[in-house]
C-alpha cells in the first residue's frame, strides 16, 4: 500500500527541500524519507514541481532507490548542520565544500537540450547523480550568496529552514506554522477577555 506523504516543498532548491524532509509531528521528529518508497515519492512530487526531471537519470528511481536511500540521508545530515549554521548566523568552515566536490566528481555532469532547455545530466550510478544534484544545488545557493538568507521558523517546534529575501518572513509557510500561532494568539486572547 502507497504512502501518501506531503512533503513541505518550500524553497524550489533541491538541496533546502531535501533538508525540510524532517518535520516536527505532535511534538515527535519525522524522517519523510523513512524508506525507498518515501524517496521515490518525494522525487516524484519534485518532478511535479519541475524541480527534479527524470531525464536526468539513466533509469527508474524505483530500481536504485533502496541504494540511494543511506547516501542522501547522510548528505542531508551534512547539509542540515550547515544550513542551521548558515541560519543561526554561526561561522561555517569551508570544508564542507570540499564533501560538496566529493559528491558531484562521482556523478559530473553533462547536458541534455529539451525544447530549447538545458537540462543538467550528471553521468554515474543513479544514487550518486542524485546526490550530485543536491551538492550542486547547495554549492550554487553558496555561490550566489543566498545562503545568508536562510531562517529558521520562528514555531520553535519546527524544524524547516527556508530563505527570506525581504527580511520580513517569520514562519516556514503561513499554511504549516503561520496559521496555527495565529489562531493560538487569538485563543488566548479570547480566553483572558471571557
Amino acid at each position: 500500500m502507497k504512502k501518501n506523504t506531503k512533503f513541505p516543498l518550500i524553497s524550489g532548491h533541491l538541496s533546502l527541500d531535501l533538508v525540510n524532509t524532517e518535520v516536527v509531528r505532535n511534538g515527535t521528529r519525522i524522517d519523510l524519507l523513512d524508506s525507498a518508497e518515501d524517496l521515490i515519492n518525494w522525487i516524484n512530487t519534485l518532478d511535479k514541481k519541475g524541480i527534479l526531471s527524470p531525464k536526468q537519470f539513466s533509469s527508474d528511481v524505483e530500481e536504485w532507490a533502496i541504494d540511494a536511500l543511506s547516501l542522501i540521508k547522510c548528505l542531508r545530515l551534512s547539509l542540515r548542520k550547515v544550513f542551521e549554521d548558515f541560519a543561526d548566523g554561526k561561522n561555517v568552515k569551508e570544508e564542507w565544500m570540499k564533501d560538496l566536490e566529493s559528491f558531484i566528481k562521482k556523478a559530473p555532469f553533462t547536458y541534455l537540450l529539451e525544447e530549447k532547455t538545458l537540462i543538467t545530466r550528471p553521468i554515474g550510478k543513479p544514487e550518486d547523480v542524485l546526490a550530485s544534484l543536491i551538492a550542486y544545488d547547495a554549492m550554487k545557493l553558496f555561490a550566489e550568496d543566498k545562503l545568508s538568507n536562510m531562517h529558521r521558523c520562528a514555531n520553535p517546534d519546527c524544524v524547516l529552514l527556508f530563505m527570506d529575501t525581504r527580511g520580513r518572513r517569520k514562519w516556514c509557510s503561513m499554511k504549516i506554522c503561520g496559521n496555527r500561532k495565529k489562531v493560538t494568539r487569538h485563543l488566548k486572547r479570547k480566553n483572558v477577555r471571557e
